[in-house]
């Protein structure tokens, strides 16, 4: 079945709807007007019908049933006008015309207009005497010009109104086909995801989770339907209760690393964030939480830290054996013009205790920087960091003339970190920037506002400065500015701040000083 068969099948059906209840209602006014006419036009109407019903049952006779209710109509009011030629029953020859308009087609509209012109035509002069008395035989060209008008009238507007009916069907066609094509390419996008997607309502109830992540949790998608999620448990089902609440709120979640249990209790590093699901109004209705597996990502990053480790292994013994070599050589010299004169040198044996000294600090730095240490990474104030580590360098200050002070723009920020490793980097700063300034001067310590979600520590001195071309070297091993220095510090300093997802960048003019900016993520609360 056509759309167009459908539609007139419809149609068909409106009408016999309406021809009805007109011919009740016919029936009602009657028995009060003329009750002896009942008697003939009840079998008439309904024998009529009986017929219409029967065509409009078969979708094969949609087109017959449409014409088959025009005649009907002319027939009723035929026979009303031959019983009782009355004016008003007259008039309603009009009816057929303008009720055949609801096909909006042409054909039942001129069938309709024929039957109009042939009946007006036809009773007019039949009835004249009776219905027009005081009219003309010329006034049937009026109410012929009349009908033709509304016939025309209503080709056009039913013309007109199925083209506007057909653009419609096919806008409303064409939006369908996109609304499923949209559909079926969000369902093909979220089921292919690498990243494992579960949606669920703000309370955590699972409505619908892809493909990747039945892969990696085990979990089928009917299993878990309306119940929590079920990969995190303890501490880590707390920190993403957090982050549903925090989202919900309308604030912005960064990733987070988190370890998440498969259905056979393995368990999987991944990245989790949180995405909310708004409505049209903007109010959160329900929260997609995607996870990445990182477990191989992990092992790589650990081999590449490894082979890093290794780099630099094979830079520090290059640079500790050429390093522990010079001093080595002075005391081996003295030792052997002390052994030819048979006599011991007091000046030798200051400068033999120097040069031991200076190995004894090359060995401890680098001890140091390859030493494993414990990384807990909890969450620490940087200004009291900062503080104790002033009160640590307060009396060497001092001792060398040079004022330290402190100012904070931010009042008592939280990072993530190891706080004797962020200590040991500001001893190793404040250290250098009081070396520079062999006469006195002064250092400023300055904890500036946070931009871009991270903290600066700024030390200020008005030492000696650094050349613009030795910036690159800064923190390379054994690379140093100093007399007695090693160049450990600062790459033991650079190595604490990459671990701690940080960044040291510095800024110095000779003879004016030199800035170093220390920026640490802050821990959002």
């Amino acid at each position: 079945m056509d759309k167009q068969t459908a539609i007139i099948h419809s149609r068909n059906k409106l009408m016999i709807k309406l021809l009805f209840t007109c011919f009740v209602i016919s029936l009602v006014i009657n028995a009060f007007i003329d009750p002896a006419i009942i008697k003939i036009i009840a079998p008439i109407g309904i024998g009529l019908f009986g017929v219409l019903l029967y065509l409009s049952t078969s979708m094969k006779y949609v087109t017959q049933t449409m014409y088959s209710v025009i005649v009907v109509i002319y027939v009723y009011f035929i026979f009303l006008i031959v019983y009782e030629p009355l004016l008003i029953n007259f008039i309603f020859l009009w009816f057929a015309l303008i009720s055949s308009s609801i096909y909006h087609k042409a054909g039942p509209i001129i069938v309709s207009g024929i039957l109009t012109i042939g009946s007006i035509s036809y009773f007019f002069f039949r009835y004249k005497s009776i219905m027009f008395p005081t009219l003309a035989q010329i006034d049937v060209v009026y109410f012929l010009l009349f009908t033709v008008l509304v016939m025309l009238f209503f080709i056009v507007s039913s013309r007109n109104t199925e083209k506007l009916r057909i653009q419609a069907e096919k806008q409303e066609e064409q939006a369908t086909n996109m609304l499923w094509q949209t559909k079926e390419y969000l369902e093909s996008l979220f089921d292919h995801m690498t990243d494992c997607v579960v949606i669920h309502d703000v309370s955590g109830q699972i409505i619908m989770v892809n493909h990747s992540f039945s892969e990696l949790y085990g979990w089928r998608e009917e299993e878990i339907m309306n119940k929590q999620i079920p990969i995190v448990t303890g501490e880590n089902q707390k920190i993403l209760y957090e982050m549903w609440e925090n989202v919900c709120a309308g604030i912005e979640e960064k990733e987070v690393e988190i370890v998440c249990i498969c259905k056979d209790g393995s368990l999987v590093d991944v990245v989790l964030s949180v995405t909310p699901i708004r409505d049209k109004t903007g109010i959160v209705v329900a929260l997609a939480t995607l996870t990445r597996d990182i477990t191989e990502k992990n092992k790589t990053d650990e081999l590449i830290r490894r082979s890093d480790k290794l780099s630099v292994v094979s830079q520090l013994a290059a640079g500790v054996a050429h390093e522990i070599r010079n001093p080595l050589t002075v005391i081996s010299g003295f030792l052997q013009v002390m052994n030819k004169q048979k006599r011991e040198e007091t000046s030798h044996i200051q400068i033999m205790l120097s040069e031991i000294e200076r190995i004894n600090v090359i060995i401890s730095e680098f001890l140091l920087l390859a030493k494993p240490q414990v990384e807990k990474m909890e969450k620490v104030n940087l200004q009291t960091i900062i503080e104790e580590v002033l009160t640590l360098l307060n009396t060497s200050a001092i001792m060398k003339n040079v004022l330290i002070t402190s100012s904070y723009e931010i009042n008592a920020p939280i990072i993530q970190g190891e706080k004797n490793q962020i200590k040991q980097v500001l001893i190793n700063i404040l250290k250098n920037a009081m070396e520079a300034m062999e006469s006195g001067g002064r250092v400023q310590v300055i904890l500036t506002k946070p931009q871009n979600g991270e903290v600066s520590i700024r030390v200020i001195d008005n030492g000696i400065g650094i050349e613009e071309s030795k910036f690159k070297k800064l923190g390379e091993p054994f690379f140093t500015t100093k007399e007695q220095g090693t160049g450990l510090g600062l790459m033991i300093s650079h190595k604490i701040i990459e671990f701690h997802k940080g960044s040291i960048t510095f800024n110095s003019k000779v003879g004016k000083g030199t800035t170093v900016d220390v920026r640490l993520p802050l821990v959002v609360e």
